[in-house]
């Protein structure tokens, strides 16, 4: 494995700061995609990567494409570098730093799976959050025909990349906040495993959220909307698949 953290990021300066030695400490390199933060951000972004972490891959979006775009921007530049896995984590400090090494270590037994973070919640989680995450989960199963997918919205996984930049590159659609749920599904409908490690989340009080409620709620209510006629075209396939599922766990048994 050669593996590589992806970073989309967007006007979360102080945030990222405070987690970039961290990540460093994981001794990985890093692949950071500024998605078209203001000028002043992003130059000072420039300037505190090439202080303390020079070998960095910076790309900046002339245009902002939301966290979906820049996570696949990052992952296909993490492909061209000759990488075979990345680890996607979000700028703002909300993961748990050492989640990474674990999800590394789950990549290294299942090299082809996808490693997805499920997050432990404190306190600090708000109930608009919590119970928008259980619709999300709710939707996906019946999209999957399965419960396969136990999160779909945590920003921290690790993509094996041939497997992945064939989704990327071929029917997510997801460039904003509906990307990290329509990988999932599209993995699963696609026979990709998928393996999860417990991840602390905490919403830092100082943080801030790029969330758009009526653009990012639009895009993903037609998301679902796809998905689940994408689920009707392979509806056979996908109960063939269950099927078979159940009859091996129960010859297994």
């Amino acid at each position: 494995m050669k593996t590589c953290i992806v970073v989309p990021h967007f006007d979360h300066l102080e945030q990222f700061q405070k987690i970039l030695p961290g990540l460093l400490d994981q001794g990985f390199p890093l692949v950071i995609v500024d998605d078209a933060s203001p000028e002043t951000c992003f130059e000072k972004l420039s300037l505190m990567l090439k202080e303390l972490a020079p070998q960095t891959l910076l790309i900046r979006h002339a245009e902002n494409q939301g966290k979906g775009g820049a996570v696949m921007t990052g992952l296909r530049a993490a492909k061209e570098a000759g990488f075979t896995h990345a680890l996607q984590i979000d700028a703002d400090g909300q993961h748990d730093l050492g989640s990474i090494r674990k999800l590394v270590e789950k990549a290294e037994i299942c090299p082809g799976n996808m490693i997805c973070g499920q997050p432990v919640f404190d306190e600090s989680i708000s109930r608009l959050r919590y119970y928008s995450r259980h619709i999300t989960l709710y939707l996906v199963w019946l999209e999957t025909l399965s419960t396969d997918i136990r999160d779909a919205l945590c920003g921290l996984r690790l993509y094996p990349l041939t497997e992945t930049m064939k989704l990327v590159n071929g029917e997510v659609r997801g460039t904003r906040m509906a990307f990290d749920p329509e990988i999932l599904v599209r993995a699963v409908w696609a026979g990709i495993p998928l393996n999860y490690v417990p991840v602390n989340i905490v919403y830092p009080e100082d943080g801030k959220s790029h969330f758009r409620y009526l653009g990012d709620n639009l895009e993903i209510a037609w998301m679902h909307t796809r998905l689940i006629a994408g689920m009707l075209i392979r509806f056979p396939g996908l109960i063939w698949r269950k099927g078979r599922r159940n009859k091996d766990q129960m010859n297994n048994d």
